[in-house]
């Protein structure tokens, strides 16, 4: 992991923030995963740092910790929406929280780290039985795989852009091979039959765009579509 990374996680590390459910998501934490977990190494094809904090965020006041990682090197900055995001000439820190209401783009303040966080759809069920990684002597919370991946297809089903759909689509079949079927479909029968729905036609989509892992993505569908027959 490299070094502004290391710094980053140190920061949230020995503030407790791992400890009171903020996690480390994205492709830092899928890095994670490729590191400890088994999963098919590829390169990350973004530097951003993301972090998703859950709401209502129930931890300690860290009001210094924006300070605390200016102080390595990154600079503060806010989003149109004016969620707060750092950044240097490498790469860029956001913070992400759970959407309240479906049509609800407004940032939302967390009273606690003094700043306001970027609402996304869909992130709630990465909040849901979290793992802890241990790296380079910190212990890292992250997303469960299994939550992991079904959120990458949610996302992948509702993009536009063909790159951002073919990296999560990526990430979601990597990820996909180390998992318990049976996990899998647990939670993927748990999920609206439109979703479920849009999830196997991004699958059949996936196989044009990715053919070096059409074997992979047919597997992951006929697992999902098995669960979809079953489902009234």
């Amino acid at each position: 992991m490299v070094d502004p990374v290391v710094k980053i996680l140190e920061i949230f590390h020995k503030n407790g923030l791992f400890d009171e459910g903020v996690e480390l998501i994205g492709s830092w934490c899928f890095y994670l995963y490729q590191k400890h977990l088994g999963v098919e190494y590829f390169p990350l094809r973004t530097q951003d740092v993301d972090f998703l904090i859950p709401y209502p965020y129930k931890g300690k006041e860290h009001k210094e910790l924006v300070e605390q990682l200016e102080e390595i090197g990154f600079h503060c900055d806010f989003n149109t929406d004016g969620s707060l995001f750092l950044w240097n000439a490498e790469m860029k820190i956001e913070f992400i929280i759970p959407q309240k209401g479906r049509s609800s783009n407004q940032s939302i303040k967390v009273n606690e780290l003094g700043f306001n966080a970027m609402p996304l759809r869909f992130v709630n069920i990465l909040l849901e039985n979290p793992i802890v990684i241990r790296d380079d002597k910190i212990s890292i919370l992250v997303p469960n795989p299994v939550n992991f991946c079904v959120h990458k297809l949610i996302v992948a089903s509702r993009r536009k852009e063909t790159d951002k759909i073919l990296k999560d689509i990526q990430q979601a079949i990597c990820t996909s091979i180390i998992l318990d079927a049976r996990e899998i479909q647990s939670l993927f029968k748990a999920l609206p039959k439109g979703w479920k729905n849009s999830i196997l036609i991004i699958l059949d989509k996936a196989k044009e765009l990715l053919p070096l892992m059409s074997a992979e993505i047919g597997k992951l569908k006929l697992t999902l579509q098995n669960v979809n027959k079953q489902t009234p």
